[in-house]
């Protein structure tokens, strides 16, 4: 049962928006179709080299970043196919939850633990992008040293 009606509810608040102008490009390299690579803190420490990648859907990061984390030990050991845009396929070492600081933002992920050769040290991926909800832009990235 009701027993009062109001017409004068608060309207509900939208997130702040934050855009892209031209002006954000002014002082950047380009044209560039650099990788969106960025320097993030993970657990206890500051992890450099990890890709922002829209298309990937696993979070992924190298066993050497675990090792020297010293969190080895907290690995869920079970083996995995990952299979990339290439078709190459990589079997996992384990899964790992760990928590990744983007203030105000900071929220626990499952990341892909693989022991491979690669120009990165992780991926954040759609499952990272989305509950931050992040809109990435490779264009208005800063170039590293630059």
């Amino acid at each position: 049962m009701i027993s009062q009606v109001s017409t004068d509810l608060p309207l509900a608040e939208d997130d702040p928006v934050i855009g892209f102008q031209k002006k954000d490009l002014i002082g950047l390299g380009l044209p560039h179709n650099d990788a969106l690579v960025i320097n993030i803190q993970i657990a206890q420490a500051m992890v450099d080299r990890i890709h922002a990648d829209e298309g990937s859907a696993a979070n992924i990061l190298q066993l050497t970043v675990i090792q020297q984390m010293g969190l080895k030990a907290k690995i869920n050991k079970s083996a995995k196919s990952l299979t990339g845009f290439n078709g190459a396929t990589t079997v996992t070492v384990g899964t790992i939850e760990l928590d990744v600081y983007a203030p105000p933002v900071i929220n626990s992920q499952t990341f892909m633990v693989i022991d491979e050769v690669s120009p990165y040290n992780g991926i954040l991926a759609r499952p990272w992008i989305s509950k931050i909800n992040a809109i990435t832009s490779a264009t208005h990235q800063q170039e590293i040293g630059a």
